[in-house]
């Protein structure tokens, strides 16, 4: 019944998923194919039956490549991006998973071919219909076999579906050999088969035997597909997958496996045992991953593991989860050995991944659906429940990608606790979101802690570890270096509190106050002041010096402040080897020179671009096979064409509908440039950093031409082999004047298409079917009366006469075709892309100013309103705000990317400006080293440039292809395109997303660096208020898209709006807290806690004096005491956004 249930639920989810618009647009050549064979008459000896003998044995089969590709690249895009790890983590049987797969594509191939297999019976007088709906059934299971056993081939989805295409499309062409007397070669695939039928049957054919030896070669076909693809996906998954054996390689004993879920108390007798990890080792060749790991995880607590990127987090969690082997040791679920009973102990096991892996078509009730009939539950007061506790419920019915980031993650937290789960796996679950939703999250993990789940959850923010976890995991280079509570890890470090003397006035009270405490060292850091001195102590030492602090805040005008330090700091300390040291931020030297001669700068520029070019087509195997594919259609073409065709009409004719085709595949290179550049925000980002309409243009155009000269330098040597209508140097000029016209089409077709996936999937079609196939049908037979008008308008079509007319000199329509659709495009792009909200800034003093900027995508919704900020030479602006608060909306402003309606953005005409935005726009086939080369020549760098390239990449730690790297590598290499050469403006919008402690920390120090360094000033947002304390010169607080106040300096916000100096006190019992209230008369009260803020009321020294008297009398089980920060001001300006929501 599991069984049944995961297929019905993958299949429910599938079709729930098919885009309506997708599966229409699948339909083109079906339709197309449709109407050939309808057009066709029985009898026809023109140029009807030459379609027929040339264009149905390819365009049958190709009615399904679209859905085959489509197959492709939804599979590929669930296994690379870790949906089908994720519901395997979690009890999904991957049998079930295929099968589901493969039932929706036969459906959805059924609906299509449904179409053509009723016009091919109306063709035949619906003569023997039986053996034609088989032999077309057989066809359609083998070419969606044939498709999934593609899939264990491909990491990359788009990849997968380009060359599935190009596979499929050219293994029908296998058809031709029959013509050759060479028909075992016909056997050879599914689309050579049933092209090679139904040609003998439309020809009228009347052997029997040619009929089943194709049914027959059908049903051979399906069986040795999909064996071979349960074979493939069962023993090796591609694109880094693991082996899926379960074959046991350790070489200790197992523990006898227990029926019953058996408790096992730890030492304090306060929880049993969840999970035991016992000498857990892992290793890749000669690199230990994990490192004789031992580790109780126990119920009703949460575990947290801390680690640098590379300690062995990611590793210990997916050996954990079953995704992949470990080399020896031994995993406990509850007693039960995880070797032996792994299939059981996945039905136990939640995970909610670091990314949100959410199907964008389904709704939130609908995506807890699926998971619960993935699990076989399928409650409704299941998914009610979870939708309440994680206040979800007014959100049920939206789709997920309607979300806020706070709400997907909540969703993501309650998949992994439908159906069951009790060990819940939780990979950075509060990544991305503003730091109010994440108390919220807080609040909820708490909660589900409490009915009997157990938690385990990496995290880079230090806050929420202390916030969150009963117990603390370090790890560093695969092992655990330390263990235990938030406070005991902080005692064993010895990091407690800071104490700080300040306002001293002079030399000799600064002596007086160190020969006081002569017990103490002082700390010194980089920016010690005069005025202040800093003691790092522990409680045992705050308390031997209580009296002393009491009699020096008596007689000394001298502030006394005390803080306790956090978990970060204890992190730090334990990694202070790998924190850069000052020596190398200050050896960081930006060397590099820039132009300031206009023509220098935009050779550069050019080059840079050119540079892009050649290694994008280098290094991407997809545009390689756009740029053969033509090429060797073309092969096809001559060889077929004057050795198949007698006729001197027909020869013409066949070979120009291949070149129109060959070009028509050719020209999504072309469309693919400007549209992911836009979509990827590089565009915009190039004009930001100085980069004009024409040289843009004129580089990406050269670069476009150069491979269009490949393909006509091509057909120039094939016509020097082939006697053709045209001379060899007329074809040579026609073919280049094309490429002008087709090229600068393509980019004015650019602006039709919102995603690159999309124009290079449909673009192809598009212009062969609309820019030659109809045209040439409307002349056909309206007898050329609009021919003049086709010619002007369609280049492929005006290539087609060209070709086959050799009295008329058609190089004026290519010449005006081109100026034409590149001015189409100059004016497209000007107007979408490239206006400019910036205005002249007359005031040397500032960078930018904005002044009562508003905005609103609807007259209803105003997302900003009245925003006033400046910019100060080498300083650093922060902009905070909870999600959807308007400050993406304002950056975007500011970059141009949104055009202003209201109000002013003013800096300086000709400063640079850099930015790091959330959706890193890189060219993912180029090394971080590439396209930091690139961008440095872009900002008219011209020496140095390999020397600070190599700074930076050292001080971040960045390396290698952008396609391999993380998510954390990704946002470096962002930062360091803002950073390298000269900005007079930099914009870095959550630069240290998605990085560990230590890497933010590095990062923080590098950008502070930038500033003192170069005239540069930042704008920055970030949701870590640590980062924002720590960098920021001003700040800006947005909330529902207005300032509550004007921008101001951290130490003004946090005087004004933060709550203070706060201690909280956990009493031993009830009595303890009645003993604690007495000392401490004014407080807030919740259940053993008390809040005290300290104050005039009760200053440091007399409130340490008190605490120390509680411990001796054993009546306080733990205390905290915390500084006003920013975090405390965001946080109440956070709740006014959402009360007002």
């Amino acid at each position: 019944m599991h069984f049944n249930n995961q297929i019905w639920a993958i299949l429910w989810k599938n079709m729930k998923m098919t885009n309506m618009k997708e599966l229409g647009k699948e339909l083109f050549i079906p339709l197309i194919t449709i109407f050939v064979l309808l057009m066709v008459q029985d009898g026809d000896e023109g140029t009807g039956k030459l379609f027929m003998a040339i264009m149905v044995p390819v365009y049958i089969p190709s009615c399904f490549v679209g859905l085959c590709r489509q197959l492709l690249v939804e599979y590929v895009h669930e296994k690379t991006n870790k949906y089908r790890d994720l519901y395997k983590i979690m009890g999904m049987k991957l049998q079930n998973y295929r099968i589901a797969w493969f039932i929706t594509y036969i459906i959805k191939s059924i609906l299509i071919g449904s179409l053509i297999l009723v016009t091919l019976l109306y063709k035949l007088n619906f003569q023997q219909s039986l053996q034609m709906v088989i032999c077309f059934m057989l066809f359609i299971l083998a070419q969606v076999g044939q498709t999934l056993l593609l899939s264990t081939f491909f990491s990359n989805s788009q990849l997968a579906g380009e060359f599935g295409s190009f596979f499929q499309t050219i293994l029908s062409t296998f058809y031709f050999a029959s013509l050759y007397e060479l028909e075992y070669l016909v056997y050879v695939c599914p689309q050579s088969i049933i092209s090679f039928y139904l040609m003998n049957k439309l020809n009228g054919s009347k052997m029997e035997g040619v009929s089943n030896y194709c049914i027959l070669s059908l049903a051979i076909h399906l069986i040795v597909y999909y064996v071979l693809f349960n074979v493939l996906e069962e023993s090796c998954m591609k694109g880094g997958r693991c082996l899926w054996t379960r074959k046991n390689k350790t070489g200790y004993v197992q523990l006898e496996d227990q029926m019953e879920m058996r408790r096992q108390y730890d030492e304090e007798g306060l929880a049993f045992t969840s999970v035991e990890i016992v000498k857990l080792f892992k290793q890749y060749g000669d690199v230990v991953a994990v490192d004789n790991l031992n580790l109780k995880i126990y119920s009703q607590q949460i575990l947290c593991i801390l680690g640098q990127n590379g300690a062995g987090k990611t590793t210990t969690l997916n050996i954990l989860t079953g995704l992949i082997e470990k080399t020896s040791g031994k995993i406990l679920y509850f007693g039960k050995s995880f070797d032996k009973k792994r299939d059981e102990i996945q039905k136990l096991i939640g995970f909610c991944p670091q990314e949100n892996l959410l199907y964008d078509q389904l709704t939130v009730s609908e995506s807890l659906q699926y998971q619960s009939m993935m699990r076989g539950t399928d409650s409704a007061s299941e998914i009610d429940m979870w939708l309440n506790l994680m206040q979800l419920q007014q959100y049920s019915n939206y789709k997920t990608h309607e979300l806020s980031g706070g709400n997907k993650r909540k969703l993501q937290i309650a998949l992994a606790l439908v159906g069951g789960s009790q060990i819940i796996f939780l990979d950075e679950p509060t990544a991305s979101i503003d730091p109010e939703s994440r108390r919220q999250i807080w609040k909820i993990l708490k909660e589900i802690k409490q009915i009997n789940k157990t938690l385990i959850l990496t995290t880079h923010f230090l806050d929420e570890a202390e916030e969150l976890a009963d117990r603390i995991a370090i790890m560093k280079q695969g092992q655990i270096k330390i263990y235990g509570s938030p406070e005991n890890i902080k005692k064993e470090l010895e990091v407690g509190f800071t104490l700080t003397f300040g306002n001293i006035q002079s030399s000799q009270q600064q002596s007086k106050i160190k020969q006081s405490f002569p017990e103490l060292e002082c700390s010194i850091g980089p920016k010690l002041e005069y005025d202040n001195i800093k003691y790092i102590i522990n409680q045992n030492q705050l308390f031997s010096i209580v009296e002393k602090l009491n009699e020096m805040s008596k007689t000394e005008n001298i502030k006394i402040q005390l803080i306790q330090n956090t978990l970060e700091a204890a992190y730090l300390k334990l990694n202070k080897d790998n924190l850069e040291d000052d020596k190398i931020i200050k050896e960081y030297s930006f060397p590099i020179k820039s132009t300031n001669d206009v023509k220098t700068k935009q050779l550069l520029q050019i080059s840079a671009l050119l540079y892009k070019k050649y290694y994008v087509l280098k290094r991407n195997f997809t545009l390689q096979l756009m740029l053969i594919l033509p090429m060797f259609i073309l092969l096809i073409a001559y060889i077929f064409g004057y050795h198949l065709l007698q006729d001197e009409a027909q020869t013409q004719f066949f070979v120009s509908l291949f070149i129109s085709q060959s070009f028509s595949l050719n020209s999504s290179i072309f469309i693919s440039t400007p549209i992911l550049e836009r979509e990827l925000k590089i565009r915009q980002q190039l004009k930001q950093m100085g980069v004009s309409q024409f040289t843009y243009i004129f580089g990406t155009f050269l670069g476009d031409y150069f491979i269009i000269f490949i393909v006509t330098t091509f057909i120039y040597v094939l016509s020097l082999q082939i006697d053709m209508l045209l001379t060899s140097e007329q074809l040579l000029t026609i073919l280049s004047l094309f490429g002008l016209s087709v090229i600068s089409f393509s980019y004015a077709s650019s602006f039709m298409f919102s995603s690159n996936q999309s124009a290079f999937k449909i673009f192809p079609v598009i212009n062969f079917l609309f820019c030659y196939f109809l045209p040439s049908m409307i002349d056909l037979q309206l007898q050329n009366q609009y021919s003049e008008v086709f010619t002007c308008i369609f280049p492929l079509y005006t290539l087609n006469l060209a070709l086959k007319d050799d009295n008329q000199d058609y190089s004026i329509y290519f010449l005006v075709q081109f100026v034409i659709y590149m001015f189409l495009y100059q004016a497209l792009e000007r107007n979408i892309i490239l206006f400019e909200n910036r205005k002249n800034l007359q005031d040397r003093n500032n960078k930018l100013q904005v002044q009562n900027i508003q905005y609103g995508y609807t007259s209803n919704k105003q997302v900003l309103k009245q925003i006033d900020l400046q910019l100060c030479p080498q300083k650093i602006l922060t902009l905070l705000g909870p999600n959807g608060a308007g400050k993406t909306t304002l950056i975007q402003l500011i970059t141009d990317c949104l055009k202003t309606r209201w109000g002013s953005i003013m800096y300086n005409e000709n400063m640079i400006i850099s930015s790091c935005q959330q959706s890193e726009g890189l060219w993912e086939d180029l090394t971080a080293e590439e396209i930091l080369y690139l961008f440095a020549r872009i900002k008219g760098g011209i020496r140095n440039v390999k020397n600070e390239i190599s700074q930076i990449l050292r001080i971040l730690q960045i390396k290698g292809k952008i396609v391999n790297m993380s998510g954390g590598q990704r946002r470096k290499v962002a930062l360091a395109i803002s950073l390298i050469g000269d900005s007079g403006m930099i914009i870095l919008d959550e630069p240290s997303n998605g990085l560990d402690p230590i890497s933010r920390r590095n990062l923080q120090n590098m950008i502070k660096a930038h500033v003192q360094k170069r005239n540069s000033s930042i704008i920055l947002t970030t949701h870590d208020m640590d980062e924002a304390q720590y960098l920021s010169d001003s700040i800006s607080f947005i909330i529902n898209g207005q300032q509550p106040f004007p921008q101001q300096s951290v130490t003004q916000l946090i005087e004004q709006y933060g709550s203070g100096i706060i201690l909280t006190i956990r009493a031993k019992n009830k009595e303890a807290l009645d003993q604690v209230i007495l000392a401490f008369p004014k407080h807030q009260k919740e259940g053993l806690l008390i809040v005290i803020k300290l104050g005039n009321e009760y200053d440091v020294a007399t409130t340490i004096k008190i605490l120390k008297n509680l411990c001796q009398e054993d009546l306080i089980g733990s205390f905290t005491i915390r500084q006003a920060n920013l975090e405390q001001v965001f946080l109440r300006q956070c709740r006014k956004q959402y009360d007002e929501d």
